[in-house]
């Protein structure tokens, strides 16, 4: 039996690499592990392939600090490895992972969900010291999954872990990095990213102007907050100039908090944005409240190159529930039941002048949409119109996502 299982690796290792790889991605990886015990040149042969992807489960040994271990008893390895999944932050191994350079690392994505351990400032600092830019990665996300973005909070220093100069893809999540508006303004080289997400973090105003400075690439910006804006809305649109000619696809889901002023925010110096999600009140200021200053609105304020536009936050009111023999009755419907909504008359006007002036304010427009709409009634009388100028009106249910695609978006 040893005989043969001799001859059949010999036949395996006479054949091109590539075919070698092709037979062995159909053993798991307990197995392909289990084959490279057997020799040297077995362990050759598949460890690129092994480590071609890193996963951590947390609680067990192959947590980001086993793998830390792993690498230094096996340090060779870091040099097969393209993708890195971790499960958790851990604030001392992260660090010591981080000082690693891993010459073919493409993308880190690392989700913490629960209790996050705490490091001192001297350890911190000295942990920092040492992390190295890692020099072919081009996704990072950084998602800590909490009720609010004050779990985490990083100081100046920490901007290191952000600091990759070839980054295409950015992700943040439940972070604070105010303190990075305390490093020098060229700090950060982000000059290929395409995709920046920040999703429930706070930051200042300069800290946020730090991340984006060089993004004179970026094309798809989403900001989320279900807080209150760290800085006036009317200032975000500076912020954003140096992607002024780049950015495509802006994504505000600011959500259930007033603005902070009521003068909006004027986005029309960007030619190529085609997909805007916004709250009206935060782009129109207080003045949406005002029938009359609508028209003026939509024409100084919307970016003129507009092809989708998401409305934001346009959450109808009820009007009626009833069953289905007609019997109303207030709440929320139970199943078999029926709610009628209809929306604000200041959204109702919006909408119905968007369609209706399209060719005068907006000619590029194709796309009006709006969440929470699932039990609407009174735009039946929109469709039409909505037809009539070239504009689809698609009301989306409160669990649907968009993903407008850069392609697609130019073929309207």
């Amino acid at each position: 039996m040893a005989s043969n299982t001799n001859n059949s690796q010999a036949h395996l290792f006479r054949l091109p690499l590539e075919i070698q790889w092709w037979i062995l991605r159909y053993l798991d990886p307990a197995c392909q592990a289990s084959f490279l015990r057997t020799c040297h040149r077995a362990r050759d042969i598949v460890e690129p392939l092994l480590y071609h992807k890193v996963f951590t489960k947390i609680g067990t040994l192959n947590d980001t600090a086993g793998l830390v271990d792993f690498l230094l008893r096996r340090p060779h390895v870091a040099n097969f490895i393209h993708f890195l999944v971790l499960d958790e932050f851990n604030p001392f191994a992260y660090r010591q992972l981080m000082s690693i350079v891993f010459p073919s690392l493409e993308s880190i994505i690392m989700q913490h969900d629960g209790e996050i351990l705490q490091i001192d400032d001297k350890e911190r600092r000295a942990l920092n010291r040492h992390v190295k830019e890692q020099p072919n990665l081009t996704n990072l996300t950084f998602s800590i999954e909490r009720e609010h973005w004050a779990v985490v909070t990083f100081a100046k220093d920490d901007a290191v872990l952000f600091r990759h100069k070839k980054l295409r893809r950015m992700r943040i999540s439940y972070i604070d990095f105010s303190a990075f508006d305390q490093l020098d303004a060229d700090y950060f080289q982000h000059s290929n990213l395409r995709v920046l997400f920040f999703e429930l973090c706070w930051y200042s105003q300069e800290a946020m102007a730090r991340l984006v400075t060089a993004t004179r690439k970026l094309q798809n910006l989403l900001i989320g907050h279900n807080d209150q804006l760290p800085f006036s809305e009317k200032l975000y649109p500076a912020v954003l100039a140096p992607a002024r000619e780049s950015l495509r696809i802006l994504d505000l889901t600011w959500r259930w908090k007033i603005p902070i002023e009521d003068k909006g925010m004027d986005f029309t110096q960007f030619p190529n944005l085609h997909f805007l999600r916004v709250p009206p009140v935060y782009l129109l200021g207080s003045a949406y409240m005002d029938d009359a200053a609508l028209p003026d609105l939509i024409r100084t304020r919307f970016p003129q190159n507009l092809k989708m536009l998401l409305l934001e936050n346009i959450v109808p009111r009820s009007i009626r529930v009833m069953n289905e023999r007609g019997v109303v009755f207030p709440g929320y419907p139970p199943p078999g039941y029926t709610l009628e909504l209809t929306l604000m008359p200041r959204d109702y006007q919006l909408i119905r002048f968007l369609i209706t002036e399209k060719h005068n304010v907006l000619p590029r427009l194709k796309y009006v949409l709006m969440y929470y709409m699932e039990f609407m009634q009174d735009p039946a009388d929109l469709y039409p119109l909505a037809k009539e100028n070239g504009v689809t009106l698609g009301p989306l249910l409160a669990t649907d996502y968009v993903n407008p695609l850069l392609d697609w978006l130019d073929e309207l």
